[in-house]
């Protein structure tokens, strides 16, 4: 059976969080507003917009709006 894309999208966002969690082993994103992810996933598209490609600043906006929804529903 063939992938889904949404299926794909979700495995690059997974590779990011774990990518993360790596570099960053205390969690410290949990400790952020949602508001503060909101900023940076607008930062990423701003970027992407402006043809910045050292990143794939779609997936890493994306991760950061997922953090803003998941902060927002622990609340």
């Amino acid at each position: 059976m063939e992938p889904q894309p949404f299926s794909e999208a979700l495995e690059i966002i997974a590779e990011l969080m774990k990518h993360g969690a790596a570099s960053h082993p205390d969690n410290d994103w949990v400790r952020r507003t949602p508001e503060y992810h909101i900023q940076r996933a607008q930062e990423h598209l701003r970027l992407w917009q402006e043809g910045d490609q050292r990143q794939n600043h779609i997936a890493h906006a994306a991760t950061r709006l997922l953090m803003a929804v998941t902060l927002r529903e622990l609340a």
